[in-house]
């Protein structure tokens, strides 16, 4: 083979390379971006407590990755076997509270769960879901 078409395979592959490369960086850039964003405005908090949640006690089904727990009361189990979550609320993570999965929340007396924003993510199956941020208060 002459020097002359080694250049020009060599060139030719190098253009490629770099295009591959390029493709690549760009693809892993957005999924990054896309991950940062989706999970900053992931929760909305409102500056006061809103309207309280009327539940005596919340199973964790979910703990995410900061710590924040998504939490569920009504659920019921079909003959079929489907768990249909009913109400779903989720509880930030706090420096306090440190959350599990079947975990329990019972409402202490003389307190009761009120509404401190909404949570907006999307399920394994691809359905977009928005539920109440909850927490506990007095009175």
């Amino acid at each position: 083979m002459s020097t002359r078409t080694k250049f020009i395979l060599t060139f030719v592959a190098g253009i490629i390379t770099g295009v591959i490369l390029v493709y690549a960086f760009s693809f892993c850039a957005v999924m990054y971006i896309k991950n940062e964003v989706s999970s900053e405005n992931a929760v909305q908090m409102f500056d006061v407590p809103q309207q309280e949640v009327k539940a005596d006690e919340f199973k964790v089904f979910q703990v995410l990755q900061d710590g924040s727990a998504l939490a569920s009361y009504d659920e019921v189990i079909s003959k079929d076997g489907y768990v249909d979550f009913g109400t779903v609320v989720l509880f930030p993570a706090s420096d306090e509270v440190s959350y599990y999965d079947d975990q329990k929340i019972v409402l202490p007396q003389g307190k009761c769960f009120k509404q401190i924003g909404t949570y907006h993510y999307t399920t394994k199956d691809g359905t977009e879901k928005t539920v109440p941020a909850i927490d506990i208060f007095d009175k």
